[in-house]
């Protein structure tokens, strides 16, 4: 990993620290007690819930702040499992992805025989490649290993993301369209991995490409690992520019599924392992959504 990149993570490591957020956090709630703050106060607390990754606390903050602005229609389509509805911007003016997390995904046995059948197959994962105009192995914008060929619960995966699509689409606001095919493939980040700041689609969402991102997190109990928490970063996506310092913090928490919009950048924070083996390594199912082109037109940024 470059010095560059280091310092970055450094960057959002500080930032998503709690216990320097802490007194801000206080100022604000001291602002809303008296009753008269309006509905930035609490936008501004979500915002700095999420970042530090208390996810609860932030869907819980972003209700107070929908209530406050009147936004009876937003709150109605709420989906109970999402943090953040779509149409929210933060400061700097970039666009807060909306996100859906589902925690206790599978039966923990499934989860764990996952994780062995994971570990059945070490010797099929390598190195995966970056995207750009060839796929490259790129160590200093990528360190993670795959492997696209598992088969236990894979096909639980795919049906429950076809009988779960409309949902998705309506949680993450994003206009119905047809899938052309679903991409999904096992990932490990052992000592060391990370991915940089990305995005997995740069075009126009009536484009063909990918649509919908989701991840599983899985891993050995107890947990082996620290680090590798995404980072989905507020993104002007007309500009395809990331916020300097806005971003919602996930915690790679086995049994976890996130779903999010393939047009926003984010980030896999760097991964350690003490005892630096396969089977300790921060697992995930990795899948994207790919639409086919059409007319549609995204409307909430």
């Amino acid at each position: 990993m470059r010095n560059q990149t280091q310092e970055y993570y450094e960057k959002l490591t500080r930032l998503s620290n709690r216990s320097d957020t802490h007194a801000l956090l206080e100022q604000l709630d001291a602002r809303i007690a008296l009753g008269r703050a309006g509905a930035q106060p609490h936008l501004m607390r979500a915002n700095l819930l999420r970042r530090c990754g208390d996810l609860r606390s932030a869907r819980a903050a972003f209700v107070d702040h929908l209530n406050a602005v009147g936004a009876e229609d937003v709150l109605e389509a709420f989906d109970p499992e999402a943090v953040i509805p779509p149409g929210l911007r933060s400061p700097g003016n970039h666009v807060i992805s909306p996100i859906l997390v589902i925690d206790d995904f599978l039966p923990v046995d499934e989860m764990n025989a996952l994780h062995r059948h994971a570990c059945d197959l070490e010797p099929q994962f390598f190195d995966a490649r970056t995207f750009s105009e060839t796929a490259v192995y790129d160590p200093a914008k990528r360190r993670t290993l795959v492997n696209p060929q598992f088969t236990y619960k894979r096909q639980y995966f795919l049906d429950f993301l076809d009988a779960n699509l409309e949902r998705f689409q309506r949680a993450l606001g994003l206009p119905k369209f047809k899938v052309d095919r679903v991409e999904i493939k096992l990932t490990n980040h052992i000592e060391g991995g990370f991915f940089k700041p990305h995005a997995d689609n740069h075009g126009p969402v009536a484009s063909a490409g990918r649509a919908i991102t989701w991840l599983y997190y899985f891993a050995q109990v107890p947990v082996r690992f620290t680090g590798g928490e995404l980072s989905v970063l507020d993104t002007d996506l007309g500009r395809q520019e990331i916020s300097p310092s806005w971003f919602t913090k996930v915690a790679a928490i086995p049994n976890r599924l996130v779903v999010f919009p393939s047009w926003f950048y984010h980030a896999v924070g760097p991964t350690h392992l003490a005892e630096h083996h396969f089977a300790g390594g921060r697992f995930a199912v990795s899948s994207h959504v790919r639409k086919l082109a059409d007319t549609s037109h995204w409307a909430t940024p």
